[in-house]
């Protein structure tokens, strides 16, 4: 119990000396020195690039959602369709599975999209068959366990707190709103 409270008032003396950072917070806080690797959720522009990198900003993987589009051969509205987030999920899974990584920090970044799904599908176990990429024997994701787990949830920038920008009206628009405000000012 006196560890968690030193964390937590160490913590809360961190954010109050520096702001919050990846590299800071890790390299100032004794506690998350046995986790070495994080998974990054960038949900950036309302698209998804997730990537694990380490605690010294050194990536190892980042994928995107354009990655899977010549899969699926279909045109670019279908990237931004749940089912290929979910399949990027599968994919990260198979990557965390089979690169022996055991504890993670997860951040993510701006607002999330599909984001109880993108967790489930990736700590859930894949009900196909599909083959090892090293030994090319058959995997039964049922048998296996979860290697990973994570220690940490940080959310960063989840929350625009400017001003949205609109869609502005095209042509036609405004000359169909402009009539229509004329038509409703005449007085009968």
């Amino acid at each position: 119990m006196k560890n968690l409270l030193k964390f937590f008032y160490t913590f809360i003396f961190l954010l109050k000396l520096k702001p919050l950072k990846l590299i800071n917070f890790y390299t100032n806080n004794f506690f998350l020195k046995k986790t070495s690797k994080i998974l990054l959720l960038n949900f950036k522009r309302n698209r998804f690039f997730p990537s694990i990198k380490n605690t010294t900003n050194t990536t190892y993987v980042t994928l995107s959602l354009g990655l899977f589009s010549s899969f699926f051969q279909k045109g670019k509205f279908f990237i931004k369709n749940k089912s290929v987030y979910l399949v990027l999920a599968g994919f990260l899974r198979k990557i965390l599975l089979y690169a022996n990584i055991n504890n993670l920090i997860l951040f993510i970044k701006h607002t999330p999209i599909y984001l109880q799904e993108l967790i489930s599908s990736i700590n859930n176990p894949v009900i196909n068959f599909y083959k090892n990429p090293f030994t090319l024997e058959n995997v039964n994701e049922s048998f296996l366990k979860n290697k990973f787990y994570f220690n940490m949830f940080i959310f960063m920038k989840n929350k625009s707190y400017t001003f949205l920008k609109q869609k502005k009206k095209g042509r036609v628009k405004r000359k169909i709103s402009k009539r229509v405000v004329s038509i409703n000012r005449l007085v009968d």
